[in-house]
């Protein structure tokens, strides 16, 4: 196989959009409460991750990586359309204020899911933070929020408005993922380096399996992990 396809099929053998609750929630069956409790975990987890995680990975990267994490910042907090704003308008459609969510703290499963990125992005080399959060987790999203917005949208009955965090990151981590894809591709020369981007995406894929493990043990089956 090519490179691309050793990085695919490493994050493949855990895709978060093949998890069990995630087939559940695909075909409406888990409870208003986990969907309720998964916004709150991304939020913990995406407050906490962006800006430190991207900026971490462009302080020893290459100008290209560089210009890739600034504009990802840039677009997650474009004042037009800020993507925080996003989560928090679907969180509010939960019934749930920032105010909540500020408060609260993730699951165990969130904040080793959180700290194991800003540990790759901080202490590691810059290949081995894009494969472990854009690879493993921001070009999965596309598949996975794809898998959850008809049932948000025909079971869960969420209007269009509120749902915007979902079905923007369906299309927009599409670019997102394929230009991280591109510039292991392009950066990755050597037998060590493209081990290295294939053992952190496979890594990441197996700590952000864990994430959804959390949200289903205490959101959906009730064994109350905080």
């Amino acid at each position: 196989m090519s490179f691309a396809q050793d990085l695919q099929a490493a994050v493949d053998r855990k895709h978060q959009a093949k998890h069990p609750l995630i087939d559940k929630w695909a075909k409406g069956e888990v409870k208003a409460e986990t969907v309720h409790g998964a916004i709150r975990e991304i939020w913990y987890w995406i407050s906490n991750l962006i800006p430190e995680g991207f900026f971490s990975i462009a302080a020893r990267a290459p100008q290209e990586v560089v210009e890739m994490e600034m504009e990802n910042y840039a677009e997650e907090l474009d004042p037009a359309n800020p993507h925080p704003a996003l989560i928090l308008r679907f969180a509010k459609a939960c019934g749930i204020s920032k105010e909540e969510l500020d408060a609260g703290r993730g699951l165990p499963t969130t904040e080793a899911w959180l700290n194991w990125e800003l540990n790759v992005a901080r202490e590691k080399p810059w290949i081995a933070g894009v494969a472990g959060i854009h690879i493993a987790s921001e070009a999965q999203e596309p598949v996975l929020f794809n898998r959850l917005l008809p049932a948000l949208r025909n079971t869960y009955k969420f209007k269009e408005h509120d749902l915007e965090f979902w079905w923007l990151h369906a299309s927009a981590d599409i670019e997102h993922g394929g230009r991280a894809f591109k510039i292991l591709e392009e950066h990755c020369k050597t037998d060590a380096e493209k081990e290295m981007a294939i053992h952190y995406a496979g890594e990441g894929a197996r700590m952000k399996w864990m994430f959804w493990d959390g949200i289903n043990l205490h959101y959906e089956l009730g064994y109350k992990l905080q």
